[in-house]
């Protein structure tokens, strides 16, 4: 798709379509997201009281099997605020901290944490780490009232807010000076998904790219987008890394979007994958591949970490 298409202020080549609803490429946001924007409101209530509930029931009881991976996975982010923190600053905030376990994590690496969940049910589980968690969105309001932070992490939260900008701004503000911010998006419409899309089949067989979900996802990021967001609320980029990029399984012949029951072996691969890394001492190893994923755009997701200016 390419034609130009024009939302109040917003405009720019349409590069998605699903549901009715337009993706562009949005010349004044600089990032791709859906038109029009959904109603706030309608928003509040849906991540307030159904998004662990009717949409993703089992989420929170799923998540406590890949315990030790996300225990892995997020030891690897308080390395790298660490590596640019001095020793005693060691306050964090994550904000929309679902079941809890970046928390969890962050508890045994003795950091002092604390959560902002809209969600009462996921807060409640994610107060069985022990954490502290704020069961609240992250408004005007609510950032007034935390105390400054030395970090501000945020993992797959800015796809699904009408204003990214916005929310930054609250971060940068409950920040301390030269505080860390550290976001995880999708890192979508990659050179391997739009492969994967085209070596499977898919535009033949009538369906839309699977990345593109606007009734959960209103913003579509990849690692310059956010970067460049970032910078214009006030933070310069220090490290950027990716994840396992899941479409080379479908590129290898295991089809998983054509065959979902395909999916819980393909995770449990990439999850083997990564603990064996870590297991046998090889973990930066690891590290140094999803850097360099990430400096070529490739990888699930997009993990920027920036400082505050």
């Amino acid at each position: 798709m390419s034609n130009d298409l024009i939302w109040g202020t917003h405009q720019g080549p349409t590069i998605g379509h699903k549901d009715d609803i337009d993706i562009i490429n949005c010349e004044r946001c600089g990032f791709a997201h859906v038109i029009p924007l959904p109603c706030s409101d309608d928003l509040v209530e849906f991540y307030r009281d159904s998004f662990y509930g009717s949409e993703i029931p089992d989420y929170l009881e799923k998540a406590k099997a890949d315990k030790d991976w996300l225990h892995a996975t997020y030891n690897d982010r308080y390395a790298t605020f660490e590596e640019h923190l001095p020793k005693d600053r060691r306050q964090i905030l994550d904000v929309g901290c679902g079941p809890g376990f970046f928390l969890d994590a962050g508890l045994r690496l003795n950091w002092n944490v604390l959560g902002l969940e809209p969600s009462p049910h996921a807060a409640e589980f994610a107060r069985g780490h022990g954490a502290d968690v704020i069961t609240d969105f992250f408004e005007k309001k609510t950032a007034a009232s935390i105390p400054k932070q030395d970090v501000v992490h945020m993992s797959q939260v800015l796809e699904h807010v009408p204003n990214p900008a916005e929310i930054i701004t609250y971060a940068h503000g409950v920040l301390a000076d030269d505080g860390l911010i550290c976001i995880s998006v999708p890192n979508d419409f990659s050179a391997l998904q739009q492969a994967t899309y085209a070596a499977c089949n898919l535009e033949e067989q009538g369906k839309s790219p699977w990345w593109i979900s606007p009734t959960h996802h209103l913003n579509y990021f990849n690692f310059d987008s956010l970067s460049a967001l970032l910078n214009q609320q006030g933070f310069t980029e220090i490290h950027r890394e990716s994840t396992f990029p899941l479409e080379m399984f479908a590129l290898m012949g295991e089809d998983y979007l054509t065959n979902p029951e395909l999916g819980p072996g393909i995770h449990a691969k990439r999850k083997a994958f990564e603990l064996s890394l870590d297991k046998h001492g090889f973990n930066k190893t690891k590290r140094n591949l999803y850097v360099a994923l990430a400096q070529a755009g490739l990888g699930r997701l997009a993990i920027i970490t920036a400082r505050k200016r």
